[in-house]
């Protein structure tokens, strides 16, 4: 089995993982952000079939996918904006981060800022990250 990585994008003059940044200011719980990283981790051992629906099957904009980690009552609906690749076959680079409200992406703006993102990416590979966004359990 080939082994597959997910990146997350490091913004702004300090190079910040957006993704850290996004899931804090949501007040993500940390039962939700390891949740999101068990879909990760699942991702990057089996490849993205083994984690159905996790993320969107056709871009929401150009080479722009959607991931979806389902809130459950109470929480909070993340669809974080990620690319495949951009530098191989077998990764995904998480881009923006979103969550959906009322069926609609909170920011509006996210699949533009992913877009952005992507573009300064391609520009600098090194302005991504692979790093856990939550501990490994124990045991």
């Amino acid at each position: 089995m080939e082994e597959w990585r997910v990146y997350c994008y490091l913004g702004g003059m300090r190079r910040d993982n957006v993704v850290r940044e996004w899931l804090a200011t949501e007040s993500v719980s940390v039962a939700q952000i390891a949740a999101f990283q068990e879909k990760i981790d699942t991702l990057e051992m089996s490849g993205p079939t083994m984690v159905p629906g996790f993320i969107s099957e056709t871009p929401v904009a150009k080479d722009i996918y959607k991931m979806k980690i389902k809130g459950n009552k109470g929480r909070k609906q993340l669809r974080p904006m990620c690319c495949r690749g951009p530098f191989g076959p077998n990764e995904y680079t998480i881009l923006a981060g979103a969550v959906e409200r009322d069926g609609k992406l909170v920011p509006e703006n996210v699949k533009d800022t992913a877009r952005l993102n992507l573009n300064e990416l391609r520009a600098d590979p090194t302005r991504r990250v692979h790093e856990r966004l939550a501990p490994r359990p124990k045991g």
